[in-house]
């Protein structure tokens, strides 16, 4: 007579099943601000107030291939002892912006953050737009 084979299943405790669930993702209610708040503050979420404009840097360079210009300074953000990648706009431009409230900004140019410009540091004041062309 045949033997019969037993099909062996196996199922996890309840225990393991909940600990291989992934939890519920939590959902945040929106911050209530005031009228007047939310008319004070710019559209896009950014956080500046209404008004403010972005202070533009532009610099006219070849950097050449496979060179990047950066910017330090002091203010909006800037730092002496770190530069900040500009944005590659064209064959010799490039750009970097940021909305700044007030005040100015002082800054240099340096081609792949270790070559400084020659000259005087630049200032541009917040919300102003500069276009430079720095000597290395």
């Amino acid at each position: 007579m045949p033997v019969k084979k037993e099909k062996k299943t196996t199922t996890k405790p309840k225990a393991e099943l909940s600990r291989t669930r992934k939890p519920a993702a939590k959902k945040c209610a929106p911050a209530k601000v005031s009228a007047k708040e939310a008319s004070d503050k710019c559209s896009c979420r950014c956080g500046a107030k209404k008004g403010t404009k972005a202070t533009r840097v532009i610099v006219k360079f070849n950097a050449g291939w496979g060179n990047q210009l950066f910017i330090r300074g002091m203010g909006a953000g800037l730092d002496w002892q770190k530069g900040v990648p500009m944005q590659c706009m064209g064959e010799d431009e490039w750009l970097w912006e940021q909305l700044v409230p007030n005040g100015s900004v002082a800054f240099k140019v340096l081609l792949n953050d270790n070559q400084w410009c020659s000259g005087e540091d630049y200032l541009v004041n917040a919300g102003d737009s500069i276009i430079c062309r720095p000597e290395f």
